[in-house]
């Protein structure tokens, strides 16, 4: 379950017997050997005082060096004093054992290998400790480990010895041949030696190890106990959680309580770090603080789950800023983070490089964009999908055969009456004809049906004619109206067209310190024309109105399109900016104990479905709405020829119906006339009444040749035509 695990065994042997040096008892080496072996330890690391004892060390690692090597399990020895941590302890491609003998510890000196391993809070998951101890009486629990950073993620267990050192040696005398031969021989030869009692002034309002684990087995050497602390600054959450007893041979343990399990804080806090800032402050991220709003606060579903989880209660500690760095010192919510003074920060923070080098994070919550708003063109420029399938050539060669299919139909018809003296055709001229093509290059047919073979193969001929130009017009309309135009879809495309630019008020801080070519592009732009440091409802709602661009973060566009603009919701399309791409994750200590426990409550609360909906009130989803269409299908822009045909058409018809109108008021007028002149001839005349209409015009007709004719008469006077 664990691919990196480092484990370090210490023997603490905190008692005085005399200054010179004691090597421990065969029993503690024995309880080493099979504990490594209970761990699956691979490698271990010796932590000794190499100064004062260096040629007893020997005595007992060679032998243990030789009953490791029968199980394959290395050995290396360090210093008790000034280690080299956490180097000796970091090798991750198998578990790794450090022990320790600490004869004659100083508990107040600062380089002593507990208090760098506190320091260096190398007290943690990854890290597992034995504490072992030869003395009945010893009170290392509470009166040295309490102020240690042993947290809820560490691994410490403490053996603490029933019986002293002299009294060990009927134990570990029936049990020497039941063990490797290296160890016979140091069990042969060791020297026990009597210890102190520690008076009853030293045990004072103190527990003793033995204490906290129960005494059912008496006669056990050994029994241990794993503590840990739920609040690494308050002693009080010490818990102690008896494992068992150990003689040789005989191990009566139950395992650790692991970490993933530890979900239990009994009441105690979680100090929590949240953003309190007005709308004028924010971080050096550019993470608006508008994002921090009362009326949506995801955070705190978010924590409380976490609480309700762990059995917790929650201190939390308000921040006017997220903070920024200044001499590598962080300020502000940040800088209690890294300080430890809060446990967990909440608010919309990002991970960077920067924080990383200072602090840790927990897992992505939502990733953090900024994005554009813009109404994408309704339409590209004006096209008439009627004249685009081809060219002018093309569309000249089908007018020419057109001429010609009239011509053709016309002269057949002519043929077919005068030349070859048809009776019964009938007589067409080229206007029937022109309105026959016509129709069969609208694939429409014709109602032409000639008589002759000549007549039939010419038809025949232009509905081929008609049927292939028409298919392939068909096709090239289709491929046309399939493709789609490319519109707006990245912000260079933005920048290339026409449009004004604006930013967030939130996000100058971002745009101030934009790497990227095409923000600096947009800042420059957006300052020229004094769009900068806009309110985000206002600059959404000049996107709005088009042709304008507004850049802001997605958690903030996205809910004032939920709630105030969410009657023009539909009316604006995001455009992704992908250098603006990070993630908003919960920062903690840089060796936080809690980091593992929160992590494994958010993968819990993902399995249960509830960071799903804690992130859609984070980042809401954009509005549903209908794609818009660009070319899929045929808009009144392309086909806007059609429009003007008809439109043409129509004037045209009024003006000839005007003409047509003008010229039978003509010959209304003519009738008119001549019915006025017949009137006058017949009362002033001899003609009798009776005469037709037309008789009458006739006779004027004949009347008025008879006067040219004697006005043209050399010798003849005009006859006097009066009454």
């Amino acid at each position: 379950m664990i691919q990196c695990a480092t484990f370090a065994v210490m023997l603490l042997t905190n008692y005085q017997v005399s200054s010179a040096y004691e090597t421990p008892s065969p029993l503690a080496v024995q309880l080493i050997i099979e504990f490594s072996k209970w761990q699956s330890w691979k490698q271990v690391v010796i932590f000794d005082d190499l100064t004062e004892g260096g040629g007893h060390v020997m005595k007992y690692t060679r032998p243990l060096l030789r009953c490791f090597s029968e199980q394959g399990v290395g050995l290396s020895l360090q210093p008790t004093s000034a280690p080299r941590l956490p180097e000796a302890l970091d090798i991750c491609t198998h578990r790794l054992g450090a022990i320790v003998f600490l004869d004659r510890l100083n508990n107040t000196s600062a380089d002593n290998v507990l208090q760098l391993a506190s320091s260096k809070r190398l007290f943690d998951y990854y890290i597992s400790w034995l504490l072992i101890t030869t003395r009945p009486d010893d009170v290392t629990i509470d009166t040295y480990l309490r102020n240690l950073t042993i947290g809820i993620n560490s691994e410490v267990v403490v053996a603490t010895a029933s019986q002293f050192s002299s009294q060990q040696r009927e134990q570990m005398r029936g049990f020497t041949n039941r063990t490797c031969r290296a160890l016979r021989d140091y069990a042969h030869n060791h020297k026990y030696r009597n210890a102190t009692v520690q008076s009853a002034v030293a045990m004072k309002n103190v527990t003793q190890n033995l204490a906290y684990s129960p005494t059912e087995n008496s006669t056990a050497c050994f029994r241990l106990v794993h503590i840990y602390k739920i609040r690494i600054s308050d002693n009080c959450s010490l818990v102690v959680d008896p494992l068992g007893s150990w003689n040789p041979g005989s191990m009566m343990l139950r395992h650790p309580v692991d970490v993933v399990l530890r979900d239990n804080f009994h009441r105690l806090p979680i100090v929590v770090g949240v953003l309190n800032g007005t709308s004028e402050d924010q971080d050096n991220d550019g993470v608006s603080l508008e994002d921090q709003t009362p009326d949506d606060r995801p955070f705190d579903d978010f924590i409380n789950f976490v609480a309700n989880g762990l059995n917790a209660s929650l201190e939390t500690v308000l921040h006017e800023k997220v903070g920024t760095i200044t001499n590598k010192v962080w300020s502000n919510l940040l800088g209690d983070v890294t300080n430890g003074n809060i446990d967990i920060g909440l608010g919309y923070i990002t991970i960077n490089d920067e924080r990383l080098r200072d602090m840790c994070f927990s897992h992505p919550l939502i990733r953090y964009t900024r994005n554009i708003y813009i109404r994408p063109p309704e339409s590209g420029t004006m096209r008439d999908i009627f004249l685009q399938p081809f060219n002018n050539r093309l569309l000249l060669g089908v007018a020419f055969v057109h001429v010609i299919i009239v011509v053709t139909i016309g002269t057949i018809n002519y043929a077919l009456r005068h030349v070859f003296n048809h009776s019964t055709a009938r007589h067409y001229g080229y206007g029937e004809a022109t309105l026959w093509c016509t129709s069969i290059m609208c694939m429409q047919g014709s109602p032409w049906n000639p008589c002759t073979l000549s007549g039939k193969l010419a038809l025949l001929a232009s509905l081929i004619f008609a049927l292939v130009t028409y298919n392939a017009y068909a096709g090239f309309i289709t491929s046309i109206l399939s493709v789609q135009v490319p519109g707006i879809k990245t912000l260079e495309d933005l920048l290339q067209n026409n449009f004004k630019v604006g930013y967030s008020e939130y996000d100058d801080e971002f745009m101030r310190n934009a790497n990227d070519s095409n923000l600096r592009q947009l800042y420059i732009k957006a300052f020229n024309g004094r769009e900068s440091r806009l309110d985000t409802t206002l600059g959404l709602q000049r996107a709005i109105n088009g042709r304008y661009g507004f850049f802001v973060s997605a958690t903030s566009a996205r809910r004032i399109l939920k709630t105030t603009l969410i009657q023009q919701r539909c009316y604006l399309k995001e455009i992704e900016v992908k250098q603006t791409f990070t993630t908003v994750a919960l920062p903690m200590e840089k060796d936080s104990p809690y980091k593992k426990i929160i992590n494994l409550s958010i993968l819990r609360m993902r399995e249960r479905g509830v960071i799903d909906r804690i992130v859609k009130k984070m980042l809401p989803d954009m509005p549903n709405c209908n794609d818009p269409t660009t070319f899929h299908s045929a808009r009144i822009a392309d086909v806007y020829s059609a429009f003007i045909i008809i439109a043409a058409g129509i004037v045209m018809s009024v003006s000839i119906t005007l003409l047509e109108r003008i010229w039978s008021q003509r010959n209304n007028l003519k009738n008119r006339l001549t019915k006025g002149v017949s009137h006058h001839i017949k009362k002033n005349s001899q003609f009798p009444t009776h005469l037709t209409l037309q008789a009458s015009e006739n006779l004027i007709y004949n009347h008025g040749n008879s006067l040219r004719r004697r006005t043209q008469r050399p010798n003849m006077s005009l006859l006097p035509f009066q009454n």
